[in-house]
């Protein structure tokens, strides 16, 4: 008796999952930055309807109980979604809709090669980045910003050429595929010890 009531007990509970999976409406997948702050939702307006939205891993910012909301996402990484539920005039409500949100990490770059030579001699300067590839890098070379693009490896280098003076090379940002950037920090300083200065030769 105990085994029959916990069978049907079970087959209720599945019976009503499966009602929610089958009735809710999926409306695919969105992808966005992670912090990414006022991203727009929306559904087609019905004259006299309210709307109850659901965020899951952000904060609703705007919007309230209207068709169209903006959303606030977290800093970290991950996937949730949204679901909003519909009630018209007549106070009956629809299926929820939703859409997964998946939240993308930012990229990432930091910057080595601070180091001393001699008057014209060379060094290189090195960049460790993350993110969705390719990713577009930004430096400040000590008098004009460089941008590099379509790098598709977690390291980027080059070689400072001959430098008759001091130069610092600086991050400016790191930029993804997906759009996704952030503002880097972070400097190379590569010192030049002046030429040495040799006297005439006496006799």
């Amino acid at each position: 008796m105990k085994l029959a009531k916990r069978l049907l007990i079970l087959a209720v509970i599945m019976f009503g999952l499966n009602v929610f999976i089958t009735h809710a409406q999926s409306t695919g997948t969105d992808t966005v930055c992670a912090g990414t702050t006022g991203k727009s939702y929306y559904v087609t307006a019905t004259t006299g309807s309210t709307y109850n939205w659901t965020i899951n891993g952000g904060t609703q910012a705007s919007g309230g109980s209207t068709n169209s909301i903006t959303v606030d996402w977290n800093n970290s990484t991950g996937t949730d979604t949204i679901s909003v539920v519909e009630t018209d005039s007549n106070g009956c409500t629809a299926d929820p809709v939703y859409v997964a949100v998946v939240r993308m990490p930012n990229p990432t770059a930091t910057i080595s090669g601070t180091t001393t030579l001699c008057y014209n001699d060379s060094a290189t300067v090195s960049f460790s980045l993350s993110g969705t590839y390719p990713l577009s890098l930004v430096y400040n070379d000590g008098s004009s910003n460089v941008t590099v693009n379509n790098i598709s490896s977690s390291t980027y280098s080059f070689n400072t050429g001959v430098l008759s003076s001091s130069t610092a090379y600086s991050l400016v940002s790191i930029s993804d595929v997906l759009g996704c950037s952030t503002s880097a920090s972070g400097s190379a300083n590569v010192t030049v010890l002046a030429k040495p200065v040799t006297s005439q030769i006496y006799h």
